[in-house]
């Protein structure tokens, strides 16, 4: 198995037909065919089914597609950090960060790190805390910033802030006085937006209190949940610090104890990291370790 033919693997998985891939990479058709029935020959199975006027990946196929995904990323990344370090940088940083984790802890860290390694380049990565869990599992970034909760099996971690969980919306869907502090019995008679990852403690929340709210709208992203309040859907349950991404809106605290969530910065456990990613998880630890 060869980069050459998983490109030309990818290539035909994302245009979805071989005349598509062949446009992509500057060749004609047949080298394409070739190269897939190459590999399709060298894994002993079939990648694409047979007949569809586009390209559909079998099981095996979709399984290889992951896998060649990954690879070419790293492949491309180390490609562009020989481009840095002739260039006289360092190379880049492979970081993933959830939306809400862009929090002024966060920011200071970086402007730590810019200062002191100013030639340093960086790839963000967008997503949620599993979908970044899962790309610094296949080593597609080096870091991340994610929120608890998370299996912290095999991660390192520094705790950059604990936010309260706040209700989001427009004044006129927010009970009670400005300022003040709302209840879960308060809560439970609105349109709720929540996230996916927090909608079952938030539901054993309420049951504990024998009350049954309405999820209106359940997500995997803060920046969701938000603009959906700022439409006047309802309103959003969010970490305070994911506030500054809509200002437009109204916040109350939650009343009780108990609803929080921790933005951390997390490494795999005993992975080497290049100098420019260890360098960065060494500033935010000693920004940060006492917490």
């Amino acid at each position: 198995m060869t980069l050459e033919q998983l490109r030309y693997f990818a290539a035909a998985v994302e245009e979805g037909t071989i005349s598509g891939a062949a446009r992509r990479l500057h060749v004609s058709q047949p080298p394409v065919s070739l190269q897939i029935r190459n590999l399709e020959a060298e894994c002993g199975v079939r990648l694409f089914e047979r007949g569809a006027r586009r390209l559909m990946l079998t099981e095996a196929g979709k399984l290889l597609y992951r896998h060649a995904e990954g690879i070419l990323e790293m492949v491309e990344t180390a490609g562009r950090d020989m481009r840095d370090v002739r260039a006289g940088r360092r190379g880049g940083l492979r970081l993933g960060v959830v939306s809400s984790g862009t929090c002024g802890e966060f920011i200071r860290g970086v402007e730590r790190f810019r200062r002191a390694r100013p030639e340093v380049r960086f790839q963000i990565r967008d997503g949620d805390t599993y979908a970044l869990l899962d790309a610094l599992e296949k080593r597609r970034i080096e870091l991340a910033v994610v929120r608890t909760p998370f299996p912290p099996e095999g991660l390192d971690s520094v705790l950059l802030r604990t936010d309260g969980i706040v209700a989001a919306g427009r004044p006129e869907l927010l009970p009670g006085p400005a300022g003040a502090a709302v209840s879960l019995r308060e809560l439970a008679e609105l349109p709720l937006v929540v996230y996916r990852r927090w909608e079952r403690i938030l539901r054993e929340a309420f049951e504990a209190e024998a009350l049954r709210p309405d999820f209106f709208c359940v997500n995997d992203d803060a920046r969701t949940s938000l603009q959906w309040a700022s439409a006047g859907l309802g309103v959003a349950l969010v970490p305070a610090s994911a506030l500054p991404l809509a200002p437009e809106l109204t916040d109350r605290p939650l009343s009780g104890e108990g609803l929080t969530s921790g933005v951390c910065l997390v490494r795999r456990s005993g992975t080497a990291l290049s100098e420019s990613a260890a360098a960065f998880y060494e500033t935010f630890e000693a920004l940060y370790r006492a917490r």
